[in-house]
């Protein structure tokens, strides 16, 4: 009874670290930091990389995006690696260079890749022919806010940053599963603005994430290579910044099934991660190996064998002991829901600009069906990667394009 009340109680605070704790001591980073002191003359040349496949209803749109940075039009190209795409995407980006192409005065090129290899391959072959100091990655299917390549630049002062990251908006939060999602990305920027002062951001997103173009490329085995890289640039000595003023905004799956794609995708390229870098993970030489991958990476990829576990501890004590199982469920979610509703007033204070709205307790309600399909998912991620099925090229999630725009 006593070892099983330990293990039980250790395992509800690690999900209450995972899901409230953690982001609260971010949130809690974050707020108490010292403004940061930036040189708004500090303008490094840039190589924006957007690879493709079959977005004939997208692409325009994102040159148009792009072509309206607020940044100057000569420190700037747009390189977009088309990868055996079969419809008229390779088609619309010639003739969208072939229009008017001095009055834009940015560069736009192509390169063709013959078949699809995944979009590390994607990002590779653009990088080889980059002209920039700094890659920056995004897709088809997502919107810059104008100031992203001004606000992103500033941290590459410092040489000793590597990367950095920007802020992944819901562009379709008029629909409900969509919605659902925001909540989740507002964390994740919380978490980051915290890990980014502490140490470094644990990642980055794939529709907006900027590198130094000679410290690294793209691993084509990776299945999620954003994740992948920036554990590499950290084991390497460099830091990995985040950029809440940096915004892009991308749909969201608006289908179970696609969000059920996406979402075990991602669950799976962190599985391979963690065992590819196990070695450096284990040893807490810094913050990112030894509180911040762990926490933000680690713990959501075991959470949901936590969750059984507390359930099965639970059959076993019912029929002897209910009051001490009613007692302990009690006190885990009064813990739960005064740090929960403590994360909710802190990010409603003004000058958190970045974190994204207060976090109403009506959202946190909202994305309960959200969370325990994500732990589901996390299952069949492990599934998946345990018998093999694993695959780096890209799945088209559909119920995220020609939705936006």
């Amino acid at each position: 009874m006593i070892i099983i009340s330990v293990l039980l109680t250790f395992f509800s605070l690690l999900l209450i670290w995972q899901f409230v704790g953690y982001p609260l001591l971010m949130l809690v980073i974050y707020r108490h930091s010292e403004p940061e002191q930036r040189d708004r003359s500090f303008q490094p040349s840039v190589s924006v990389i957007v690879p493709t496949f079959n977005e004939a209803g997208n692409i325009v749109a994102r040159l148009d995006n792009l072509a309206a940075l607020n940044y100057p039009k000569e420190k700037y190209e747009v390189i977009v690696v088309d990868s055996g795409s079969t419809d008229c995407t390779a088609n619309l980006v010639e003739g969208y260079r072939n229009v008017c192409p001095g009055e834009r005065g940015y560069s736009v090129s192509l390169i063709r890749e013959g078949s699809r290899k995944g979009k590390a391959s994607a990002i590779n072959l653009g990088r080889q022919s980059a002209r920039g100091e700094i890659v920056l990655v995004t897709d088809a299917n997502a919107l810059f806010d104008r100031e992203v390549l001004r606000e992103m630049m500033l941290h590459f002062k410092d040489a000793g940053v590597g990367a950095v990251g920007g802020r992944y908006v819901v562009a379709n939060q008029d629909n409900r599963l969509a919605a659902s999602t925001q909540f989740y990305w507002r964390l994740e920027s919380i978490m980051r603005c915290g890990e980014a002062i502490l140490d470094s951001a644990c990642t980055f997103h794939g529709e907006i994430s900027a590198w130094r173009k000679h410290l690294i490329s793209a691993n084509p085995e990776a299945i999620t290579e954003d994740l992948d890289m920036c554990v590499r640039l950290r084991k390497s000595g460099y830091r990995i910044q985040y950029e809440p003023r940096a915004v892009v905004y991308e749909p969201a799956p608006t289908t179970s099934a696609d969000q059920i794609k996406q979402r075990k995708r991602t669950a799976l390229g962190t599985i391979q991660c963690l065992f590819n870098y196990l070695g450096y993970l284990a040893v807490p030489r810094n913050w990112y190996a030894g509180l911040i991958f762990p926490s933000h990476k680690i713990l959501p990829m075991f959470s949901p064998f936590i969750l059984i576990m507390i359930f099965l501890f639970y059959l076993y004590l019912m029929p002897r002991h209910y009051l001490f199982i009613l007692l302990h469920l009690s006190l885990s979610v009064l813990v739960f829901m005064s740090l929960l509703l403590l994360l909710t007033r802190l990010t409603s204070s003004r000058g958190q600009e970045g974190t994204g709205n207060r976090l109403a307790m009506g959202g946190v309600f909202q994305t309960i069906e959200y969370v325990l399909l994500n732990e589901y998912l996390v299952l069949l991620a492990w599934k998946d990667f345990l018998t093999g099925r694993v695959s780096v090229l890209w799945d088209k999630v559909e119920s995220t394009r020609n939705e936006a725009f």
